[in-house]
């Protein structure tokens, strides 16, 4: 068979620069050579370049002072997406001249450099049916997985770009049978993209494709081949995580039920936020330095066990539980211990017994103490009423009163774990923290995961003990998984090494990492099984703040789902709002500011922290709706479902406003019936119907001049068509008579339910409608 080749459309596109901190010399191969400057402001400082390349270590890579001021420093990197900061005399800064940065998840930025990226094209002169074909934007790269993705089924799924509206169709040429037509799947910005599975038994096959526009049919001349039998297996997820609505627990927030255990000075649950009790202003403290961020408010497990039917009457059904191990703040992210539950959690006293009859580095030592067997009996009530459970695993970094590091600092070199932790010096002592926090000790790392193997060895027992606490085998009594506090700052082998362990003792076991940009490279089966899905919730809360139009979104959401498999997809935490994070409605209520950015009320700010308006409330329930209709699985923030409002930590963890704990001094704090009733339709809605848990997804309608996003979930012969309007008005929109044609229509969900409307396509001012299709027989 022989194929024409046509003259290609458009101009050669031409290739970002990169910024004028960087120089980049070609390697070959997909590598290069970049050199990064930094002009300090003092001649003298210490100069350090520290990014995704070699750890994140803030000593790794110094930077050489030149002649001319600047400070320089060389590595080679792969062609790809790199983020890098400079650390100035131990101070953390994003590059100056480079105006390229994106979220660090702490309140500022990383630079981010693209290497070898995508040229840019311009398909507004592109046209279908006129033979000319743009063979520079035509691309299968079969490394990552929006190409290629191997399924649990051992199928293949490849996937095929072109420049959008510029061919009529693309073909796969698998070796030895005729060409098969690819499914055009979605548009995302300038480009199109096939997909085709290709079955399982033709591993190691050569492939190849054709492209077609007009009477122009061209062989893409690269070569590919199927994955063979030795490939690295596939990512495959828990099933029970596609059924998940995760509700996020900070314990000593949520509820107070036994007072008994109460840390020292707890403040009342219904007092004023914003005013101080008399013992925080002690010793010259202020409200903002540090009184509001030491606070503790009595919240515990028996908190959380009085409080399942709550949790039963929302429709959730899976918890994340925040820290949970030995801690002396209220968040626990600054563990003492990780072999033992927090004893205001419990039983007060329970981690000095503990400690003073266990060797840490001998885990058949480690007893159950009143505290655990407490936890393990609130953990086997919520698994009775149906709930999966997940803690936190905070293994990059611990507290200063960690039992380790306390030897350390006491014994120095002679510890047995002065290699657990970044020492810089043992005399005069001093340590890195993480993020350059001094309360938080800093594991030692190597260039593939963490530097001792003792303490490699410890967090695995760690693990195997909260995952099976009897030992016997059988996970059903342990924890059913992780989410992973800052990843990132973990070399990835540590991580591979950690899931083998996760899976060996419970297959089915979720790991979700907290990851706040796009995660490929972590969703690729060899560390974790999803990630906390900040990226769907920027675009979210853009849309419904009105900063961003539906074609934005629905695009930003499309790229995502091409970016990861449908095993990761299904099942990543989408999110809207967290602990580290402004709450839902403040954010909606403050626009403009970027996600999770200029989001405190210190002095000086400028956000509103007040309630906000009745509208603000609104958008909020459109973007769960967005959350509970959407592929993947929501995550609630406790009390966004109660209306709770408030800027950026420590605004965003106020304690819960239980309706049966009395009136709070500030009357703006409490229960809000409406927005909770409305939560809770929206996940019996989740829950009523598995299109919207593991069906397909399509996009129909993304309507800028109206601010409508339609789309459909599919799963054999349930249709779910979601129709959601961010204007200020009523909308309407029309699908050809096709897409309504052999199924009975009702509608299942309407924000404007009192509304009598018999026409499908009618949708409310910042509201929702959600219609069932059920095929005719």
């Amino acid at each position: 068979m022989s194929f024409g080749v046509g003259p290609a459309a458009h101009a050669a596109p031409t290739v970002v620069a990169p910024p004028p901190s960087v120089e980049l010399v070609d390697l070959g191969g997909g590598r290069v050579r970049a050199t990064f400057s930094m002009q300090p402001e003092r001649a003298e400082s210490a100069v350090f370049l520290a990014g995704d390349f070699n750890g994140w270590k803030p000593d790794a890579t110094r930077m050489e002072r030149m002649g001319d001021g600047f400070c320089r420093a060389s590595v080679e990197l792969a062609h790809g997406r790199h983020t890098y900061k400079f650390v100035v005399d131990g101070r953390w800064i994003a590059d100056p001249r480079n105006p390229e940065r994106e979220p660090d998840g702490h309140d500022g930025f990383n630079s981010l450099l693209v290497i070898g990226g995508e040229p840019a094209f311009d398909a507004s002169l592109a046209r279908k049916g006129d033979g000319a074909i743009e063979f520079a934007a035509c691309r299968h790269d079969p490394s990552r997985a929006m190409w290629l993705q191997r399924e649990p089924d051992g199928a293949t799924l490849v996937r095929y770009r072109a420049l959008a509206g510029d061919v009529e169709s693309v073909a796969l040429v698998l070796d030895g049978t005729p060409p098969q037509p690819m499914g055009h799947v979605t548009r995302v910005g300038s480009f199109d993209w096939w997909q085709i599975r290709i079955p399982r038994g033709h591993e190691d096959t050569p492939y190849g494709f054709v492209v077609t526009d007009g009477a122009t049919n061209w062989t893409d001349p690269s070569a590919f081949r199927v994955p063979g039998a030795g490939a690295a297996a596939p990512l495959r997820t828990p099933e029970w995580a596609r059924d998940a609505v995760w509700y996020q627990i900070m314990l000593d927030r949520f509820a107070n039920g036994d007072r008994g255990n109460d840390p020292p000075n707890t403040r009342p649950w219904t007092s004023r936020w914003r005013a101080t009790s008399p013992w925080e202003t002690e010793n010259g403290q202020t409200f903002w330095e540090w009184a509001v961020f030491n606070r503790h408010y009595g919240g515990d497990l028996e908190g959380l066990r009085a409080r399942i039917p709550y949790l039963k009457s929302l429709g959730v059904n899976a918890i994340y539980l925040n820290p949970v191990f030995e801690a002396p703040s209220h968040h626990k992210y600054d563990a003492t211990n990780f072999v033992h539950i927090d004893d205001n959690f419990g039983s007060l006293g329970d981690a000095e017994m503990s400690a003073a009859n266990e060797d840490l580095l001998d885990a058949s030592t480690w007893g159950l103490n009143s505290s655990d067997r407490l936890f393990l009996e609130v953990l086997r009530e919520l698994k009775a009423n149906g709930f999966r459970v997940i803690v936190d695993g905070v293994f990059n970094h611990v507290g200063e009163r960690h039992v380790a590091f306390a030897d350390v600092r006491a014994r120095g070199k002679e510890s047995p774990f002065a290699g657990w932790f970044d020492i810089e010096s043992f005399e005069p002592f001093a340590y890195r923290g993480w993020a350059g926090f001094g309360q938080l000790p800093a594991f030692r790392k190597s260039a593939d995961g963490l530097e001792s193997d003792t303490l490699v060895r410890h967090i695995m027992d760690v693990t195997r003990r909260w995952m099976d606490p009897n030992g016997d085998g059988d996970p059903s009594d342990g924890v059913d998984g992780w989410r992973l506090d800052v990843p990132n700052e973990v070399p990835m082998g540590f991580w591979r090494a950690w899931r083998a362990t996760v899976k060996s003792v419970n297959p089915d076991a979720y790991i979700v990492g907290e990851i706040w940009k796009r995660a490929d490279d972590w969703l690729d089966g060899t560390t974790f099984d999803a990630v906390m899905n900040y990226p769907f919730a920027q675009a979210v809360v853009q849309w419904v703040s009105g900063e961003i139009k539906p074609a934005e979104l629905d695009a930003r959401l499309a790229e995502l789902r091409l970016a990861y498999s449908e095993q990761a997809t299904a099942v990543l935490q989408n999110l809207l709002g967290s602990h580290d994070t402004d709450r839902l409605v403040s954010m909606i209520a403050n626009p403009g500011r970027g996600y999770d950015r200029a989001n405190s009320e210190r002095p000086g700010s400028r956000y509103d922290g007040a309630r906000p308006s009745a509208e603000t409330y609104r958008r909020a329930r459109l973007a769960a709706l967005v959350q509970m209709t959407y592929v993947g699985a929501p995550m609630i923030w406790y009390g966004d479902e109660a209306g709770m409002f408030g800027s950026d930590d420590p605004f965003c963890r106020k304690p819960m406003v239980w309706r049966d704990v009395g009136a709070f001094e500030d009357p703006d704090e409490r229960f809000d019936e409406e927005h909770f009733d409305a939560y809770r339709a929206m996940v019996a809605l989740r829950g009523g119907f598995p299109a919207l848990r593991r069906g397909s997804m399509r996009t129909l309608v993304a309507d800028d001049a109206r601010n409508l996003w339609v789309f459909e979930r599919a799963l054999g012969g349930q249709r779910v068509v979601v129709a959601l309007n961010a204007s200020a008005e009523t909308q309407e929109f029309t699908l050809p008579d096709a897409e309504w044609r052999g199924y009975d229509w009702r509608t299942v969900l309407d924000t404007d339910g009192a509304r009598e409307v018999d026409r499908l396509g009618v949708v409310g001012p910042l509201g929702g409608r959600v219609l069932l299709g059920t095929k005719r027989p």
